[in-house]
């Protein structure tokens, strides 16, 4: 029997006793105070199935429509369901539907259903079964943050409810069915971006707009890091669109309908199901076999598992001394503590802390990557202690430390306690005192023991120890902004036999050469802050930052920095300078050349005479090089960044919106898990690359962060979670994965990368270039071996392929590494019939490298011509001679077929026209910068050689 209803807006459940619908006591949102605990039936199932479902307000066949939506709900009995376009007459039929009453929902009713004085209004519904929302609101869909300033007669509303899902752990979900106008859309989207980043939320409903309106995913983009797109985590959207919008309502379909998920570091997710349901069509004319689709929306079904992400007695943040300590305490530790083989001696940070043994993907990006830019702004430095001491209580024997550096290791402590302040928030500042423990006494000990002299130890490193049946070290993340070079100092988990196989092949930096690029950017900072402070700039925030080979510690030829400059929320207070860059900010080519200029002009001032040249390089971006006196380049990219998505934040800790260069590094390091190694590692890979002529992308090879990214993913796949202590043979072990992974791996149809969630890039921005797939470890995951072609791709192979054999035919590890660093670089190689020999010289030096780099950043497109349109296999060399005087030089290129047949190749000559039209319309070239070329035989190449 149907019951008569009288509603208003709120939450209900089905009172069994009465068999009546009752309106269930609950508090807004604003009114919600979380210290309050929960009850049992406000928690999700952690094993939690959503529906969404826009079911259409039009009133055409609503009876056969809405029994239809109704069966498909009945039919999975979901525990959360959110409706769209509801109209009163589906809430009436909704409302006696028994399976509804007897599996106790509770359903929040909008007002927009209920009101009866306008025709086909509707609303949003959110039902939840067996528990209950601990508070709602019904809200204005406003547009900005400013709600005052919203003066609309009609307004969108959504629901919004928060459900427990741990003791201390919320997630508000948000029923919405979005603007049909674009403008709209996205200031409504950016508005919840914006002011429910501080908590766990799940945006759910009919968004109004597909993956081929361009404004809303390019704010998606832009938030891709915090927002997760739950279709695109499961399918990619090429090869399965997802369209919810029916296709025969429309002559475009759409994927309307989605899940956007935002969480913060204390709990994480993974789908067990997601796919669209009411796909039936219904019959609607018996006689004529009519029939139409229950909406002109699918439902969406979702099953979801919800993990708390774990604080595990198992897992420990920690200090842990990279030297051997004081016989003393050794001794001590030996003699006192029956478990001191089951864990190094180290000095707590956090314990317990996050358990990082589960395989949950995202533990790198929301745990270890934050934490890992915060220790960047913090120097390295060294711990001092004087004494061993023991606790009467504890019966415990520990090493204070000294005041300065229990004083630094407390601020660092506090700086990460807030930053993962949802979860380690159980002790205050004042509990924390840290020490060395080292043993455990049986009340023999009565007074202190003396340490003969004081101990200092560098700390370089936080490490996370995580237990097995013992703890290990699982992560090693380094403090500061630049790793400290191999072989400046000893390294305790580097033996001593892969140290001396590195001293013996002179693969460790040159000391000088590494200081001489540290000064040169610490004295680029000071010069750069003269021009951009807080002076001169108000309405924008400036960092000069290194990354490249420099920030990862090894030895690059070149200096890789980036200036960033980054927009202000306020705009008051503007200086002069303030004022001509916003002038400028939508002119960002303008922009950065003012830039340029103002950094060149300065840094003429400030090292007048220790440079040999300073120039601005108009490449794919502008680059200011600087040659110094002592041969230390500089390379110095701009970059201007829009006002930040997110507030309060510094630039580096925003890994949401990446700096260039810096973050992609930031990301190796963590991935690697243990620096120093990859540092080792990465080394001899460059090297033998360089050997062997495969190195440098202006050529059409690999450049230094493809090789980068090549070594972090055998590190990461292949190092032992226990490496204490790495030998010789363990690295071995490595360069061989290294070289029979890549010389198998199926370069032609496959991808190598290091995320798992690559499907977060936009399609339509997808950079399809390269013969080979690296990706960048950062969104948009570009391919980083983009200038590959495929006659330099199968080089690459060849070469793989011939180190894996020596290594399968040798058995000495040591000799082995050695031949293969020995190897060198074989161009021309045996097939290469022709030369290709290009002539430059200029009237000074600083003309001819000018004129040199031109040359090489108009290499790539002429190489892609030579291969796709005239069919040409193409071998390049690595190096650029320098022959008969100072101030020119030669470069060569080699190709398979002789030099009669391509003298005679159309398309060849055409695309080498081509190439040479360039120089003679270069912006900058002189009467003294000269360029020629010459078609040769290879033997009178060789003989050419030979003569010099």
């Amino acid at each position: 029997m149907e019951q008569k209803l009288n509603l208003s807006e709120g939450m209900y459940r089905f009172d069994q006793s009465i068999h009546q619908w009752i309106l269930s006591p609950c508090i807004s949102l604003i009114s919600d105070d979380l210290k309050n605990s929960f009850t049992d039936d406000m928690y999700i199932p952690k094993h939690c199935q959503f529906i969404t479902w826009n079911i259409h307000s039009d009133l055409i066949f609503t009876n056969f429509r809405y029994q239809a939506i109704l069966k498909t709900l009945q039919t999975l009995l979901p525990d959360i369901i959110c409706l769209q376009e509801v109209t009163l007459d589906f809430l009436n039929l909704l409302l006696n539907e028994i399976w509804l009453q007897e599996n106790n929902y509770y359903i929040i009713i909008m007002e927009n259903i209920l009101d009866h004085n306008q025709k086909q209004t509707y609303g949003q519904l959110m039902l939840t079964k067996n528990f209950h929302a601990r508070a709602f609101s019904i809200c204005p869909l406003y547009l900005s943050e400013d709600s005052s300033s919203i003066k609309q007669l009609e307004v969108k509303k959504y629901i919004i409810a928060r459900f427990g899902l741990h003791l201390e752990v919320t997630i508000d979900l948000v029923n919405l069915h979005l603007y049909d106008v674009d403008e709209k859309r996205c200031q409504a989207l950016e508005y919840f971006f914006k002011t429910m980043n501080m908590q766990n939320y799940m945006l759910i409903g009919d968004f109004n707009f597909g993956d081929n309106h361009i404004k809303e995913q390019h704010l998606l983009q832009k938030y891709q890091f915090q927002i997760h797109d739950l279709w695109k985590d499961v399918f990619d959207i090429e090869e399965n669109p997802g369209y919810t919008f029916d296709p025969s309502q429309s002559q475009i379909s759409h994927r309307f309908d989605r899940y956007l998920l935002h969480l913060l570091q204390n709990l994480s997710y993974s789908i067990e199901h997601l796919n669209m349901v009411g796909l039936g069509a219904i019959l609607i004319d018996p006689i004529n076999n009519k029939r139409m689709n229950q909406s002109d929306h699918f439902g969406l079904q979702l099953i979801l598992n919800f993990q708390i992400r774990a604080i595990s007695d198992c897992s420990a943040l920690a200090i842990v001394p990279t030297i051997n300590m004081e016989p003393l305490i050794e001794l001590v530790r030996e003699q006192c503590d029956s478990l001191s083989n089951r864990w190094p001696i180290h000095i707590n940070l956090f314990w317990p802390f996050f358990d990082l043994t589960n395989t949950q993907d995202d533990n790198e990006e929301i745990i270890l990557l934050p934490l890992r830019l915060l220790l960047a702004q913090f120097e390295s430095f060294d711990i001092e202690i004087n004494e061993i001491d023991f606790s009467i209580e504890n019966h415990t024997i520990f090493v204070p430390l000294n005041f300065q550096s229990n004083k630094y290791i407390k601020q660092l402590h506090a700086q990460i306690k807030q930053l993962f302040s949802q979860c380690l928030c159980k002790t205050t500042d004042d509990d924390y005192n840290p020490y060395l423990t080292i043993g455990q006494f049986d009340g023999q000990v009565k007074s202190k023991l003396t340490l003969t002299n004081s101990i200092q130890f560098p700390v370089r490193y936080i490490s996370i120890l995580q237990k097995s049946t013992s703890f290990h070290v699982t992560y090693q993340l380094p403090l500061g902004s630049v790793l400290e070079p191999i072989g400046l100092n000893q390294f305790g988990n580097i033996n001593c036999d892969l140290e001396e196989f590195f001293n013996q092949m002179n693969l460790y930096e040159n000391r000088k050469s590494y200081e001489q690029k540290q000064e040169k950017f610490h004295r680029l900072s000071i010069c750069f802050e003269e021009i951009f402070n807080k002076n001169t700039l108000r309405c924008f925030t400036c960092a000069f930052l290194p990354y490249g080979s420099f920030r990862l510690g090894l030895n690059g030829e070149d200096l890789d920095t980036v200036l960033v400059l980054s927009q202000q929320r306020s705009l008051q207070n503007k200086t002069n300078l303030d004022q001509t860059f916003l002038r400028l900010r939508y002119q960002l080519p303008e922009l950065t050349n003012l830039i340029l200029d103002l950094l060149e002009k300065q840094i003429h001032h400030v090292f007048n005479n220790e440079i040999i040249n300073c120039r601005n390089i108009q490449a794919i971006y502008p680059i200011l090089s600087i040659l110094f006196n002592d041969q230390t380049r500089v390379e110095i990219f701009v970059q201007i960044k829009e006002v930040s998505v997110i507030d309060e934040i510094d630039l580096l800790s925003n890994f949401y919106e990446p700096i260039h260069g810096v973050h992609d590094i930031e990301r190796l390091i963590i991935y690697v898990r243990y620096p120093v190694i990859f540092q080792y590692f990465l080394t001899f890979i460059r090297t033998w690359a360089q050997h062997t002529g495969i190195y440098g992308q202006v050529y059409g090879y690999l450049g230094g962060f493809s090789w980068a990214i090549l070594c972090a993913y055998i590190c990461h796949k292949f190092l032992s979670l226990n490496t204490y202590s790495f030998s010789l043979e363990q690295f071995f072990i490595l360069i061989q994965k290294f070289f029979s992974i890549y010389s198998q791996f199926n370069w032609t149809y496959e991808s190598l990368s290091l995320s798992t969630k690559i499907h977060y890039s936009d399609p339509i921005n997808v950079d399809n270039r390269g013969s080979m797939r690296i990706l960048c470890p950062s969104p948009p995951f570009n391919n980083t071996s983009r200038s590959t072609i495929n006659s330099t791709r199968n080089l690459i192979i060849e070469n793989f392929q011939h180190v894996h054999k020596i290594i399968e035919k040798t058995k000495n590890y040591n000799d082995t590494l050695k031949e293969i660093l020995r190897l060198s670089n074989q161009f021309p190689n045996k097939t290469i019939q022709s030369i290709l020999q290009l002539t430059l010289s200029g009237q000074t030096i600083s003309e001819l490298h000018q004129w040199v780099g031109y040359m090489k950043s108009r290499l790539a497109h002429f190489l892609t011509d030579c291969e796709d349109d005239c069919e040409l296999f193409v071998q390049t060399d690595t190096k650029i001679e320098i022959r008969k005087t100072n101030l020119e030089r030669y470069y060569s290129i080699g190709f398979q077929v002789n030099e009669q047949i391509l003298s005679r190749h159309r398309q060849f000559y055409y695309a080498l026209n081509k190439f040479l039209d360039q120089f003679k319309l270069c912006s900058f070239r002189s009467d003294t910068m000269k360029f020629s070329y010459k078609l040769m035989s290879i033997n009178d190449w060789n003989n050419q050689c030979t003569q010099i």
